[in-house]
This record gives C-alpha cells, structure tokens and sequence, in this order.
C-alpha cells in the first residue's frame, strides 16, 4: 500500500487539476482506508466519473481490474502503517541541539556499518555490467525509484545511459524488453517488491537478461534468479530518528557512479 500511495501522488503530482486522473487520484487518497469497503459504483460517485473510468485508472495503476486495486490495499495495509509510523523521537521531549546530534550519530552508524558489509568486488562486478550492457534498466519505487533517477542523472552525465520509468505499467514494459544483452538491476532494500509488484518481478524473472538485485533480504526468489546480490546490513530496529537504507543506500549508488567513473575515465 505504501507504494500504492507513491504511485497515486505521482498521478496528483503530474496531472491538471481539472484531469480526469487528478481528481480520482485525490479522491483516492483522501479514502484510502475505506476503498476496500466500497463498491466500484460507490468510488465512482465520489469521484463525479464512471465505474468504466475508476477500471481505466486501475489499469494505469498496474492492476487488472477494481477487485485486485482493493485487494492489494488490504494486503499491504499493514506494511503501510508501519511506513507511516512517526520516528520514536518525535515523542522526546529534547533540545533542538540533541535532536541534531542524535540524528547524525544514526546516519554515520549506518554508513559506517554498510561500509563494514559492503562487499567490493562484486560492486565492481557490477560497475562492469553497467559499462558492457547497451540495455541496463534499473527498477525500483518510492525512495528506491528517486535513487535510481539519482543514479540515472548522473550516470548520463559521463556519457552511459541507462533507462528508468516513474510509471510501474512504463516498468513494465522495460521488463518486456529485456534480452540476453539487457542488464536489470533492481533496488528493494525491504525485499518487498516482490509483494508490492508480482508481476513486474516474475517479468524480470522470466527473461534473459542478467539481473542485479540490491536488498537486506536472503530472499528465495531473489537468490534463484539473481546473478548477482548487493546485500545492504539488515535493518536496525533501535533507529529512533531516521529511516532504515535512507543514508546506506544513497551512498552505495554514489560510490557505485564514482568507481563506474573512475574504471572507465578514458573510455
């Protein structure tokens, strides 16, 4: 669900207000938590359109039909209270100097423990996929999607492009087209994509390509299909002020650019 809700404010975020997709949108996320309860007829009344329409924004969503729109929100509906939960912090009654360094001491101890469990060479495995493949696509969402558009930008900047597409349908098709010279990498650091999108996943799956998973997870589907593994240290659960992989991931894509560039300067 907490993608779902990513995905429904890229829609907000991208289309006129006086768009047909703006106002579902909206209306959506102003519900959300009583969608699963409602009829498609009900949804659509909410949102001056069709039952016809909310099916054609289902579909934009990634969904086949209403029924597996409402049931993806009750699967994940509890991952997706956990996400919002605020920082244990927030309930701290702290100087605005001790919230600052407290925040700091987190983020250095994650970026020095995934300095710690960050194994070299297969990065640098990766950073030799990137430069040999002519098709590398690179799937992720919410945070992971902004990261890999991070790494996209720069990237491009010393002249290697890779592909990346905010809309999971658009995903899709990257996935689609993926052969034995495509190289995918996907970054879920909660080891959740597989929930979250079934189908994108059983895409990248199924095809030829060479495929680069970034996770925390020893996932079984993730250890059969992947040629190669960049495990991020397991979450630490004692974190009051940030948000687990926030600081550990961006600097795996960052060190990732800086040694793409630093093999490949006179290439």
């Amino acid at each position: 669900m907490g993608d779902l809700i990513y995905r429904l404010l890229l829609f907000l975020n991208s289309s006129k207000e006086n768009d047909i997709n703006y106002n579902i949108a909206i209306t959506m996320l102003r519900n959300i938590r009583s969608i699963p309860n409602m009829s498609i007829s009900k949804l659509a009344d909410l949102c001056f359109t069709s039952p016809a329409a909310i099916t054609r924004f289902c579909h934009k969503l990634g969904y086949s039909n209403f029924i597996e729109f409402k049931e993806n929100i009750k699967i994940n509906i509890d991952h997706y209270t956990k996400g919002l939960m605020k920082p244990k912090a927030m309930h701290y009654d702290l100087p605005r100097e001790d919230i600052l360094n407290n925040m700091s001491l987190e983020i250095i101890n994650e970026i020095e423990t995934f300095k710690s469990f960050i194994d070299l060479k297969v990065i640098d495995r990766v950073v030799e996929l990137i430069f040999n493949s002519n098709n590398v696509c690179i799937f992720g969402t919410q945070f992971s999607q902004l990261m890999a558009q991070e790494l996209q930008r720069k990237l491009v900047n010393i002249s290697k492009l890779i592909y990346h597409a905010n809309d999971v349908q658009e995903q899709e098709r990257l996935a689609d087209e993926l052969d034995e010279n495509s190289l995918a990498i996907l970054i879920s650091p909660t080891g959740r994509f597989t929930l979250y999108h079934e189908r994108l996943w059983r895409k990248i799956e199924k095809s030829s390509a060479t495929v680069v998973v970034i996770t925390e997870q020893h996932k079984p589907e993730y250890m059969k299909r992947s040629d190669y593994i960049i495990y991020l240290p397991p979450r630490n659960d004692s974190n009051e002020y940030v948000q687990n992989h926030r600081y550990d991931l961006s600097y795996l894509l960052e060190y990732i650019y800086i040694r793409y560039g630093s093999m490949y300067k006179n290439s």
